[in-house]
């Protein structure tokens, strides 16, 4: 596909999301437009290229409900494939879940729905294509350092890495990163903090409000990390990465 056309096709794309955000359009009515369009355009679907543009879309100039439900229901129909989303979200969110805690809650549900659909990932039409473009949004190769680079290995090494993610973002939101032996993660796992309209504005009830998000979120964060270990599929291949990677 030229350049051009797959620019061209993208752009489309925003402009139908930014008249349904004006519009206040139902989510599924705009997820079947969106899957109807790229169809007749030849888009294989799930497409990568629509989970990218998607998650640049809301992170962070448009991170409002609206686009959240339209990421949601992209999802549900499978028109964008949810390990990609998870991994575009795990390098955007994770970073900034201090000053988005919002962002963070959602990105944590839609891990706790997707994360564990490991099948339906592998049997994806676009498998092999799709580790490939979560290989170079997390840099898996280059931080685990294995030859092989093949979807499986990927696939493992996808896991491992949301997984302690998820672990140095708890750690350092209690205090607790700089205590470890290795005080550099390997992982940006400190929050980055972001400038906002109207911070300064903030009264002491939004900030107690904020805090409290942030608490709830560390929580849950560890209850994931708590359901990664106890999933019979994914408990095993944190414990073949933990010998191997």
């Amino acid at each position: 596909m030229a350049i051009s056309t797959e620019f061209r096709i993208w752009d489309g794309v925003l402009e139908i999301t930014k008249a349904a955000q004006e519009k206040g359009s139902n989510p599924l009515l705009w997820a079947l437009q969106i899957s109807s369009n790229l169809s007749s355009l030849g888009v294989s679907l799930p497409s990568p290229e629509l989970a990218e543009v998607l998650v640049s879309y809301i992170c962070w100039e448009n991170n409002v409900p609206t686009l959240w439900k339209f990421l949601e229901k992209a999802l549900v129909l499978k028109i964008v494939p949810s390990f990609m989303v998870l991994a575009l979200l795990s390098d955007r969110v994770i970073p900034y879940r201090r000053s988005q805690p919002v962002a963070y809650k959602l990105y944590m549900e839609l891990l706790k729905r997707y994360a564990f659909e490991l099948k339906s990932q592998v049997n994806c039409p676009n498998y092999e294509k799709i580790m490939k473009s979560i290989d170079a949004i997390l840099h898996l190769s280059q931080k685990f350092g294995l030859r092989s680079n093949g979807p499986g290995i990927l696939m493992v090494e996808f896991i491992y890495a949301v997984v302690w993610k998820l672990l140095d973002a708890s750690l350092d939101d209690e205090g607790l990163l700089t205590l470890m032996p290795e005080k550099n993660s390997r992982w940006a796992a400190k929050s980055e903090e972001m400038e906002i309209d109207g911070v300064d504005d903030y009264n002491g009830k939004r900030a107690e409000h904020y805090e409290k998000l942030q608490n709830m979120n560390t929580v849950m964060a560890i209850e994931i990390i708590g359901k990664f270990l106890q999933n019979k599929i994914t408990s095993r291949i944190l414990y073949l990465a933990s010998q191997n990677l």
